[in-house]
């Protein structure tokens, strides 16, 4: 099987994991653990678990804001490109059209929104069991 290597998918911008792609999830991950921690800290200091809030909330609208932006422009480009149609009616596809089609399959590859989902599902997770710890066990 051969394996699949991303030739100049970069050149759309969704596929070279950029520094920052990086910064961005580092940012979704620390708003995720923010958001996370604003009950469990309310307890302890009214201040902090707000600033958490703030934190989490800030983080969250930066780092969805990045992604959108990087919908728009796949979208933008599959506009562009006529690709939807040129495959329902299995119209020649251009080097264009492979070159974006290598560029969005790059893009499912990249690790980072796997390693931000389940760093989302495993925080929730905790989260949820810390909180109901709190809530019903120690009192």
């Amino acid at each position: 099987m051969k394996t699949y290597t991303c030739n100049k998918c970069d050149d759309f911008g969704a596929c070279k994991d950029t520094a920052s792609s990086w910064v961005f999830l580092f940012i979704g991950l620390l708003a995720t653990v923010s958001i996370r921690l604003v009950n469990l800290v309310f307890s302890v200091s009214a201040l902090w678990a707000k600033l958490l809030w703030y934190v989490g909330v800030i983080g969250f609208l930066a780092y969805f804001l990045y992604k959108f932006r990087q919908d728009l422009a796949i979208k933008y480009q599959l506009n562009k490109s006529l690709l939807e149609q040129k495959l329902v009616t299995k119209s020649p596809l251009n080097d264009e059209d492979y070159l974006f089609i290598r560029t969005v399959l790059c893009g499912l590859r990249s690790k980072k929104d796997t390693i931000n989902y389940f760093f989302i599902f495993f925080t929730s997770a905790l989260a949820l069991l810390l909180g109901l710890w709190q809530d019903f066990l120690i009192r």
